[in-house]
């Protein structure tokens, strides 16, 4: 029976072995993974924060260009109630 066991104990311990490699090796890969998607990640974040700022650039823009026409307008309206009132 002790000569059994004594067979087993190096199977078990390989298997052990085994186990551990393939888990490390799994853990790598995924490691591995998770780098190359948080890269795909920053580049995205990168564009999407560029494309964010162009668009409020934009907008900034438009709304400048609003308050510029309505103040035209203002000093158009005002011109004409003083001509009305010479």
């Amino acid at each position: 029976m002790s000569e059994n066991i004594k067979d087993v104990v190096p199977q078990i311990l390989m298997k052990i072995q085994e186990d551990l490699a393939a888990f490390r090796r799994d853990v790598t890969e995924r490691l591995d993974r998770l780098e190359v998607i948080q890269k795909q990640e920053r580049r995205n974040t990168a564009a999407m924060l560029v494309m964010m700022r162009g668009t409020a650039g934009v907008y900034e823009e438009r709304l400048n260009q609003l308050e510029i026409d309505r103040i035209v307008k203002l000093e158009d309206r005002m011109a004409a109630v003083e001509a009305r009132l010479r």
